[in-house]
């Protein structure tokens, strides 16, 4: 073979060669590509696997913090109290002293004036009233009247005309116009003609707008309060006095010293603090102000389907305290730091002053809860020993406040 033969088929050999090699290089290629491919993949895949991990935790987690930091109502009033009434594990020297004993109250805060007397004996007086037939009496604008009637137009009865039994106040503006006035003057046993004239519109019964109509009535009886004297005090209060001098005294008393009572309360409910509220007392007392609004909303919902507020029904929770979740748990909880530096407050005194409970206060709070039974079994024997603790501190701030003329700063 000559050399330039030789040389060509090298070079085929080599070109063949080459394209050869050529060709396992890029396959070599390509499986490497798939395989880093693949890699990427299956790395990829554990990472977006990784993040939807940490994104369901997330999501557990969040409604886990939800759930653990969401207060759940509960209705034992004496839970966290000792079985005297004290709060468990209280430190009363982080209690700041308000200086209530001694304190100066302004007289024009308190004041529990004649007037006021005036409109607490006629409130008594008229859970007194009744409905008297004596013919003495007279209608007057303002009387309350029992009454039976019968209206026709052209001398024909109408539906809805005839009604046996009805009270009425005169004045009230309760039937059609110029009704009422024209009973002012009749007396229990009258009969009276009355000649109104529907108006027109009248939307009640569009039938009758605009027409004459015409009412026989018969006056049966008056509401009337009792006479103020002597006799109606020994009948109704001869518990508290036996003569109206006395029934007035005791009235304004009474009345001064409720004005005191309420005074100090708020006093201590807008100045009370203490550092170091017991964090199991404090979660108690979230616990129980959740539950009273719990039965507010209740109670609320019931109120408004009654007056026919049909979306009361659906109402959340939320919607009823315009507070998001997080929102009302803050606000519970300040509630309840205000409500435990209150009952600290009041226990501090109490013990400092060497306070006992009062035989006939006792009992009064108790009456107050509805009896000792429903007391006890509503709100336990601490929770009402708690609220003895209360009056019997507010009683005997009372007793030592030095009311004065004026303001005070």
């Amino acid at each position: 073979m000559s050399e330039e033969i030789k040389e060509k088929v090298e070079e085929v050999s080599e070109s063949s060669i080459s394209k050869s090699k050529a060709k396992r290089q890029a396959r070599a290629a390509e499986v490497k590509a798939a395989k880093v491919k693949k890699n990427f993949d299956a790395i990829l895949g554990w990472v977006i696997g990784i993040l939807l991990a940490v994104a369901v935790i997330g999501i557990i987690a969040a409604g886990m913090y939800q759930h653990f930091t969401t207060t759940v109502s509960d209705s034992n009033y004496s839970a966290g109290l000792t079985d005297e009434g004290f709060v468990k594990g209280a430190d009363l020297s982080s209690v700041t002293d308000l200086g209530l004993v001694g304190m100066e109250i302004p007289f024009s805060e308190v004041e529990f004036s004649d007037e006021t007397v005036e409109s607490q004996i006629n409130s008594d007086l008229q859970q007194h009233g009744f409905y008297s037939d004596d013919a003495t009496a007279t209608v007057k604008d303002g009387s309350a009247i029992n009454l039976d009637y019968s209206g026709s137009i052209d001398g024909v009865q109408f539906d809805g005309g005839t009604a046996e039994n009805q009270v009425l106040t005169i004045g009230s503006g309760q039937f059609i116009d110029n009704f009422e006035e024209q009973l002012i003057g009749s007396h229990p046993g009258d009969n009276v003609t009355v000649t109104v004239t529907f108006p027109d519109p009248y939307d009640n019964n569009p039938d009758l707008a605009g027409k004459e109509a015409v009412f026989e009535c018969k006056v049966n009886s008056i509401w009337t309060l009792p006479e103020l004297d002597d006799e109606y005090v020994k009948t109704n209060h001869s518990d508290i006095a036996d003569n109206v001098a006395d029934f007035k005294a005791y009235i304004k008393d009474q009345g001064y010293k409720s004005n005191l009572d309420t005074y100090i309360s708020n006093y201590v409910t807008e100045n009370a603090s203490a550092s170091k509220i017991p964090s199991s007392y404090r979660n108690h007392l979230k616990q129980l102000l959740k539950y009273s609004d719990e039965q507010s909303f209740e109670q609320y919902k019931t109120y408004m389907t009654y007056y026919g507020y049909s979306d009361a029904a659906s109402m959340s929770f939320s919607d009823y305290t315009q507070k998001s979740n997080s929102e009302y748990e803050k606000d519970l909880k300040e509630r309840a730091i205000k409500q435990a530096s209150m009952d600290l407050t009041y226990e501090s005194i109490f013990k400092s002053a060497g306070l006992t409970i009062d035989d006939e206060d006792y009992k009064m709070i108790l009456e107050y809860y509805g009896g000792e039974e429903q007391a006890l079994s509503t709100y336990g024997q601490s929770y009402v020993n708690q609220t003895a603790i209360k009056y019997a501190v507010i009683k005997y701030i009372r007793e030592n406040a030095k009311v004065v003329e004026g303001a005070t700063e």
